[in-house]
């Protein structure tokens, strides 16, 4: 029995990073919708644990959470996931061989965006990734074009979780960011390609 445990573990590890020890497309990630405050479906269902089979979840017949990438670090794994409009990125940590979900965020709630949501394009899309003391995620906020406010300003901001905050679980209150303001002329390119307008 524990040969196969092990020899199941070596081909996990194989398969999906160096010191992973889950398969992330069938997971169960045991973090309910009710768990991410700011994820905007929590509207519609407070009660939806979040497990991939295949790497997808029907949350009902119109909206579905799609793995979209993961990257592996050692033991530790960036999950990037995508529900209607919204992104969402698990940190998952395996620990004495077993998964652990540490954190678990909605992009879109830390982006400056009147839409509120990230919008996702080829030259500035939505991004995860590792740095020294924690992990980042990168994505395009569009605010503005109002009646008070007409000019569009496009920020392509940067968030980051310190390991330190995740483990006091203190990365509901506007973590850490550094915004990259683009310049108008691409800003308003970009609106345009978009579709985005006042009626």
């Amino acid at each position: 029995m524990l040969k196969k445990l092990v020899a199941t573990l070596a081909l996990t590890s194989l398969a999906f990073g160096s010191g992973l020890c889950f398969n992330p497309y069938n997971h169960d990630y045991g973090v309910s919708t009710k768990d991410m405050s700011n994820f905007y479906y929590v509207s519609y269902n407070r009660n939806k644990e979040i497990v991939l089979h295949n790497g997808k979840l029907q949350l009902d017949k119109d909206v579905s959470i799609k793995l979209l990438k993961y990257i592996a670090k050692g033991n530790k794994a960036l999950v990037l996931m995508k529900a209607d409009v919204d992104y969402l990125v698990f940190y998952v940590e395996c620990v004495n061989g077993k998964p652990q979900t540490k954190a678990a965020e909605d992009i879109g709630s830390y982006v400056d965006s009147d839409f509120s949501h990230p919008w996702n394009v080829k030259r500035y899309p939505v991004k995860v990734g590792f740095y020294k003391d924690g992990f980042w995620t990168k994505a395009l906020g569009i605010d503005g074009g109002t009646y008070h406010d007409p000019e569009y300003h496009c920020n392509y901001e940067t968030a980051y979780f310190p390991y330190k905050l995740v483990e006091e679980h203190k990365t509901d209150n506007n973590p850490p960011h550094k915004n990259k303001f683009l310049p108008k002329r691409v800003c308003n390119v970009l609106v345009k390609q978009l579709g985005i307008g006042l009626p």
